[in-house]
């Protein structure tokens, strides 16, 4: 049986659908499984063995479609359409990639639902994300088998992330050429909320935090700051540093997301804004604190001991659902009066530190 797995953007939604998808690959077993995503967030599967196939495409395809994409989509409805695929599973709720597919000829579709009266699985706003996509794998298995899978179990669930070899060979390179070891530092990635023709700055907690959580972690486990991200992180992990009383290396728009991971997967702690960073390093099984404001932490926080939440919880939040539509206070209130000894807190339930002091 071959499945075309739909699952376009964004890098870290499409972690957060792993489970899913091996859930998917255990319900039918002789399942051939390809997945149609968009270049920005292929890397996210590459080297995984739910996988069998990776059509990668522009992003503008699907979200930003024009005259220059017209070919490019035919030739891809027709490639689909060669491939024969007897169903597929599309991790959206978006009526043109529905259309899409149904333009490839392929009869049997799940996808979530608006409404709970609709077939498919209700795409709950207020349930994390993980849960519903492993629901929708779920009803796709057994549309397909009649078998029906044990109900999928929140805590139990683990994102994954597969490192090649000369990934964590050019890494362990990198931090070498630094002047560091292998778990003698801690990651900072203040950026994120930026992709291909989105910009959602307003994920991210302020630089001058950050810089006091690098002082926090130097000063009470003497590990080594380092800031990484991508070139749109550049600018605030350089604010960081430079507000920063301790040193900080900054690696940030020095290396792709695939490389990035590698070395995140040999630090000893990362601190994140909710981006795709933050469910690659719970992937790696990394020590991880996940830093909140507008967005949810209950629809978003990747399963684990030791990934830890970092927010203000107060009533409003989240109010920041797939768009941020503005702020009800004069100021980011969520954000703007998270102080630094809230995510230090955090930092030492993610370290499992025993004797939480802050200052």
């Amino acid at each position: 049986m071959k499945i075309l797995v739909v699952k376009l953007h964004a890098l870290g939604d499409l972690v957060i659908a792993s489970p899913a998808i091996r859930r998917l690959k255990e319900g039918i077993l002789d399942a051939q499984i390809d997945l149609l995503t968009t270049a920005w967030t292929a890397p996210a599967m590459l080297n995984n063995s739910l996988i069998d196939n990776i059509i990668a495409v522009r992003n503008e395809l699907f979200f930003k479609p024009g005259l220059g994409t017209i070919a490019e989509t035919i030739g891809l409805i027709n490639g689909i359409r060669r491939g024969n695929y007897d169903l597929a599973v599309i991790f959206h709720l978006h009526k043109g990639i529905d259309y899409f597919i149904r333009l490839t000829g392929i009869k049997q579709r799940y996808m979530f639902s608006s409404t709970y009266e609709n077939e498919g699985i209700y795409l709950d706003p207020g349930r994390h994300s993980a849960l519903t996509a492993c629901e929708l794998a779920d009803y796709a298995v057994f549309q397909t088998t009649r078998k029906r899978m044990t109900p999928a179990n929140l805590p139990q669930l683990r994102y994954e992330w597969h490192i090649l070899d000369e990934e964590n060979s050019q890494a362990l390179s990198i931090l070498n050429t630094a002047g560091i070891k292998s778990g003698d530092f801690s990651l900072l990635l203040p950026g994120g909320g930026v992709s291909p023709g989105i910009v959602e700055t307003e994920r991210r907690w302020k630089a001058a935090g950050f810089a006091e959580v690098a002082e926090y972690i130097y000063d009470k486990y003497n590990s080594i700051p380092v800031l990484l991200g991508g070139s749109s992180d550049r600018a605030v992990c350089d604010e960081v540093s430079k507000l920063s009383k301790v040193d900080c290396i900054n690696l940030a728009g020095l290396y792709n997301m695939r490389l990035s991971a590698a070395i995140m997967s040999q630090s000893r702690l990362i601190v994140t804004n909710d981006s795709g960073p933050l469910h690659v390093a719970a992937a790696l099984g990394i020590p991880t604190v996940g830093v909140f404001g507008p967005t949810g932490v209950a629809l978003k926080l990747p399963p684990g001991d030791n990934v830890q939440s970092a927010n203000l919880g107060i009533p409003c939040s989240p109010c920041y659902f797939g768009r941020f539509k503005g702020c009800i206070f004069d100021n980011l209130k969520c954000f703007d009066e998270l102080h630094s000894d809230v995510v230090n807190e955090a930092v030492a339930r993610a370290m499992n530190d025993s004797a939480i002091t802050v200052s």
